[in-house]
């Protein structure tokens, strides 16, 4: 009889300490790492980027990316330049689907990315030149040294993300 109580005892132990262990892996908090960036072009034109980098260990498993537009006054008296932005941005992130958002307002866009799988995407990407007429430039060549190139799944620590970043001008903490 008490055989069999001591056989429950240590099974129940076990059974404990297993869902204390599947807890805690569970509820594993992964890093989050937030950089910015602002650039001014001419006519004051600038474009403001916010990164939020979700890391796993040596991971990026997340990328949430803002980039937000802004025209002063004279861009805005009408949609033509707003409109020309929006499309620009949209045939170069087209191959993200459904993981880009666009939000215009009356003198900006705001484009929101988010992603989680082995998605490229390209950061400080956006220029514009308005000393002849409005241009915008999008480069979108992954392989350009005057873009910075992130893909879900690149090997990186927090700090490490954050020198790479900080050494293209952003803002990290």
């Amino acid at each position: 009889m008490s055989s069999k109580k001591s056989r429950k005892v240590p099974f129940i132990i076990v059974f404990i300490i297993v869902c204390i262990v599947v807890y805690l892996f569970a509820n594993l908090k992964q890093s989050e790492v937030t950089c910015e960036k602002t650039s001014i072009f001419d006519s004051n034109i600038s474009v403001k980027e916010k990164v939020i980098a979700t890391m796993d260990r040596q991971d990026i498993t997340s990328l949430k990316i803002t980039k937000t537009i802004i025209l002063p006054e004279k861009y805005t008296k009408d949609n033509t330049y707003i409109n020309e932005i929006k499309e620009e941005l949209n045939k170069k992130l087209e191959y993200l689907g459904n993981k880009v958002k666009y939000t215009i307002e009356s003198n900006r866009i705001i484009v929101d990315i988010d992603v989680h799988n082995n998605e490229v995407v390209l950061l400080d990407n956006i220029k514009f030149n308005t000393s002849n007429d409005f241009k915008v430039i999008i480069n979108s060549n992954t392989k350009s040294k005057e873009v910075i190139t992130l893909k879900i799944g690149d090997d990186y620590t927090d700090g490490e993300f954050m020198k790479r970043l900080k050494k293209d001008g952003y803002s990290c903490k």
